[in-house]
């Protein structure tokens, strides 16, 4: 038992007039399954209150700008070489002026270089911009509101890259180009061993083999990288991620053109889907590969949206060669000489060429010479509003049984409950189900699906 304070006797800190201290007023409530000191509130109150007050009556009013360190005193010269003091973790050192780059980290936070070399770290008008042409403002605000929209050839300068707030889209991806000639063409010997398949008129198997190669490569990718990878196998892995997103899409978006009804209006890259055609290999010990390819008669060319492997960091690269060869044949049985195969992005934004296109002979297409299409949204290409979820494991226990569509709403839940674990939210399933009734329209089906298991 818990000696308790006046109960028969006084307490010694009572005598004589002294107060008790917080920390020994405690009296112990006993509960279903622990002891609880009950001035424990009364004291967080209690000392809240005294701080508010303290607040209240010493507000500090300095100016926190006048903390953040000038470039002067983050920069130096030393034998007419620039060197920056830049920040790594908590210990910051000096540093010459090409080992930094475009971005560096100091004691007034993250900055980048603009294009004129100077170091900034906002994200809004400049106070005075008198240096600047009506034309340059006018830029300036666009970029600032999100108006400026993405060309091909963003990404393409690699020395001054920067990386872009969202992924270009797959008309931005710039082409690379090479005539087609005996060397390039794919040889009887080399396609031993494949399994040609033609998919245009077999989208559900073209889209089955797209969705389960992206599968393996993102849960590839979600493993991590080894000590011997280097940053040109990390580009390479991103950049076939995003190309294999963009085959599924590719593949749906053709699917819902394909099936659409008269009275619909055509997409502005129709003539680009009527000509689309779907082609592949599959091989057990050389990989497999997929490709988006059309024929454009007038300019005597083929042109391959797509190009991509079932396994990016094994066998996928070659049998992406394989299948670009295999392709060259078919567009010289057409009459073409020339053949265009787009490039990839990785997910900053920066343009990358797989290695096997230097080898084949492959050259940038001047950006002149490429069209700057915008593909709209078309039929169910609308991109799905992110949410975050507000437990670890609430996506992935709320879809395995069904219900993502109630996920905003469960996520109020959580949020209304203090949820903190998925292992609460299933032990108090049965109330997160009468929220979701409630709130979000559960039927008796979908509340079965989420208490039973």
């Amino acid at each position: 038992g818990a000696a308790l304070a006046g109960r028969g006797r006084r307490a010694p800190w009572r005598r004589r007039g002294r107060r008790a201290p917080e920390e020994a007023a405690v009296v112990f409530v006993h509960t279903s399954s622990t002891l609880l000191p009950r001035s424990v509130s009364r004291t967080a109150r209690r000392v809240e209150r005294n701080q508010v007050s303290a607040w209240d009556d010493e507000v500090d009013n300095s100016d926190w700008i006048l903390m953040i360190p000038k470039h002067e005193d983050l920069e130096k010269c030393v034998d007419g070489e620039k060197w920056f003091l830049v920040k790594d973790g908590k210990l910051a050192e000096w540093r010459r002026e090409a080992e930094v780059g475009v971005y560096r980290y100091t004691d007034g936070g993250y900055e980048s270089r603009d294009e004129d070399g100077n170091w900034v770290s906002y994200a809004q008008m400049p106070r005075d911009v008198s240096h600047l042409t009506d034309a340059q403002r006018e830029r300036l605000i666009k970029e600032l509101k999100g108006e400026i929209k993405v060309n091909m050839s963003d990404g393409g300068d690699l020395e001054n890259f920067r990386p872009m707030a969202q992924v270009p889209p797959l008309e931005k991806w710039p082409s690379h180009e090479v005539a087609i000639t005996e060397e390039v063409k794919a040889t009887a010997e080399q396609m031993e061993g494949y399994k040609q398949l033609e998919l245009s008129d077999d989208l559900g198997q073209a889209f089955f083999l797209a969705a389960r190669w992206k599968g393996s490569n993102e849960a590839r990718r979600h493993l991590g990288y080894n000590v011997n990878d280097e940053i040109q196998d990390v580009a390479n892995m991103n950049g076939s991620v995003l190309a294999l997103r963009c085959l599924v899409e590719q593949l749906k978006r053709l699917a819902r053109f394909r099936k659409r009804l008269p009275e619909q209006p055509e997409p502005s890259d129709a003539d680009r889907l009527r000509a689309l055609r779907v082609d592949g290999i599959l091989g057990t010990a050389k990989g497999s590969a997929m490709a988006l390819w059309f024929h454009v008669p007038s300019r005597k060319r083929v042109c391959l949206d797509l190009c991509i492997g079932d396994d990016c960091m094994d066998q996928g690269p070659l049998a992406e060669e394989m299948l670009l060869r295999h392709i060259a044949g078919k567009a010289a049985e057409l009459g073409a000489e020339t053949l265009w195969c787009r490039t990839r992005r990785t997910e900053s934004g920066k343009i990358f060429v797989p290695k096997y296109m230097s080898r084949l002979g492959f050259t940038p297409v001047p950006y002149d010479q490429q069209e700057e299409e915008e593909w709209e949204i078309y039929g169910g290409d609308q991109k799905k509003k992110e949410i975050v979820e507000s437990v670890p494991g609430l996506s992935l226990w709320m879809s395995t049984r069904g219900l993502a569509h109630h996920m905003e709403a469960a996520n109020d839940w959580c949020n209304e409950m203090g949820a903190a674990d998925i292992n609460e939210v299933a032990d108090n399933k049965t109330d997160l189900a009468d929220f979701l009734e409630e709130s979000a329209s559960l039927t008796e089906e979908e509340r079965d699906r989420l208490v039973q298991y």
